[in-house]
């Protein structure tokens, strides 16, 4: 007898998101808060129908990686709590919903508000004003004091490495890297709430400043500071809400290699593979059925690990499967990190791509909207599976707005996660489906109708892996 798969009695029903961009002006409750009044709205929720709360990392000694806490939202609120939930010991950022998604499977919950906050941008503002001349410099401990000795400083250091292997192994360019960049940016240009909006050409990007060879500026996301909210709730729960709800198909955290950013048997892979494979066997999706990706770019190679992981390509395929960008245009074969990634949008740690997975499927992209009618989407947050100094990282695939989305990270793992859509109300299609309800308005932010897609492309069920 096949196990009963969970997670397919959680739906995301709202997002929500607020953005301070690079204006380090608003405090980071302000807007968490914010992000929670707008997803409360989306979903046709009131703040009385919180019965669960959840995040990732809950805690961090990283200045800026989690600036609000479970008892700072439960106390602004007032929530009534059935469960609640943080932990940086987890399959990584995604954890967060994928914990939620079993809260509301197990009855524990109905409707669980999930929050990521960052305020990694003015918190680097703050230390460049404050300078470091007098301050006696933290103790490196855990896995961190293993790279820290050889320069490894940031965790762009050792997916450098990876990306150098990667070249090495199967001649991947940085022609193919920077497609992923430009490619982004691309969408970006019509994503009201990106981060960068002007223009990214091959050359501009080939021709940036490099950080750590062979990764260049333009192959790093960009801190920002925000707050993204995801509402999960019971399916049945769900029903009766504002917008048709997004099924959750299935979803991974698995990790089965070495918990380390530097010490997998094979360098190219990393934990994204475990969560990948473990994904596609808890349904009967394929990644021919997936019509949005949205796939974790906080390193450009990251994404190229993804596709591989997640069976986009063959292994060693991801560069020539990028190249160009064709493939991966919003009206190309897989329409990639749909909202900027990222790299262009700005680092929302995983949540703001299943943000985008969401607003795609519910046909919410506005001049950004897939073509057609895509109903199966998929997210990855995180990369390697070990854990550095500001906690463990994680990959995590979703179908577009099913919470499928959030990847787990056991101290170091990523995870993956798939979902189905809801065409109306009481039915249940194959994927990530959302049908918009008849004369709903646009939202002022350009999230407006899709436009149908030319492509005979198969789609029907949403999948998502770490």
């Amino acid at each position: 007898m096949s196990p009963e798969i969970l997670e397919r009695q959680a739906a995301i029903s709202g997002v929500g998101l607020a953005l301070a961009g690079r204006s380090a002006l608003r405090t980071p409750l302000n807007l968490t808060l914010d992000a929670i009044f707008e997803a409360l709205e989306d979903a046709g929720l009131r703040d009385t129908d919180i019965d669960g709360l959840s995040s990732w990392p809950g805690m961090s000694v990283t200045p800026g990686m989690a600036p609000v806490s479970l008892r700072e939202v439960k106390e602004a609120l007032g929530l009534k709590l059935n469960w609640f939930a943080a932990s940086p010991e987890a399959p990584g950022q995604l954890s967060a919903i994928m914990n939620a998604a079993m809260a509301v499977a197990s009855g524990q919950a109905r409707h669980v508000l999930c929050f990521r906050t960052l305020s990694q941008y003015s918190e680097q503002v703050k230390t460049r004003e404050r300078g470091t001349r007098n301050e006696k410099p933290n103790r490196v401990e855990g896995l961190m004091s293993w790279i820290r000795p050889f320069n490894g400083l940031s965790a762009a250091h050792p997916l450098a490495l990876v990306a150098k292997r990667h070249m090495h192994q199967y001649g991947t360019t940085r022609e193919q890297l920077g497609a992923i960049a430009v490619n982004g940016r691309e969408n970006a240009r019509l994503n009201p709430r990106a981060l960068y909006r002007e223009p990214l050409t091959l050359e501009s990007y080939l021709a940036a400043r490099m950080i750590t060879e062979p990764l260049c500026l333009f192959d790093c996301d960009a801190p920002i500071d925000g707050a993204t909210v995801i509402i999960v709730s019971r399916w049945d729960a769900a029903q009766s809400l504002r917008k048709p709800p997004l099924r959750i198909e299935a979803m991974s955290g698995a990790l089965h290699g070495r918990n380390s950013w530097d010490q997998f048997e094979d360098l190219t892979e990393m934990a994204a593979n475990d969560a990948g494979r473990h994904l596609w066997e808890r349904t009967d999706l394929t990644p021919a059925d997936v019509d949005v990706a949205n796939l974790y770019d906080g390193f450009s190679i990251l994404t190229l690990i993804w596709l591989e992981a997640l069976g986009f390509c063959a292994k060693g395929d991801s560069g020539p499967f990028v190249e160009g960008g064709l493939r991966i245009a919003r009206n190309g074969d897989l329409p990639l990190n749909t909202g900027g990634g990222q790299l262009s949008a700005g680092r929302l740690h995983g949540f703001g791509l299943l943000w985008e997975t969401c607003i795609q499927l519910w046909g919410e992209g506005g001049e950004r909207q897939v073509p057609g009618r895509p109903r199966v989407g998929i997210t990855a947050a995180g990369g390697p599976g070990g854990r550095p100094d500001p906690g463990p990282s994680t990959s995590t695939r979703t179908p577009s707005c099913d919470k499928g989305a959030s990847a787990r990270r056991g101290a170091g793992p990523g995870a993956a996660s798939g979902g189905r859509g809801c065409g109306r109300r009481g039915r249940t299609l194959c994927g990530f489906r959302s049908r918009r309800r008849e004369g709903r308005p646009a939202s002022p932010d350009g999230r407006s109708g899709a436009s149908r897609r030319s492509s005979g492309r198969r789609r029907g069920r949403a999948s998502g892996a770490r």
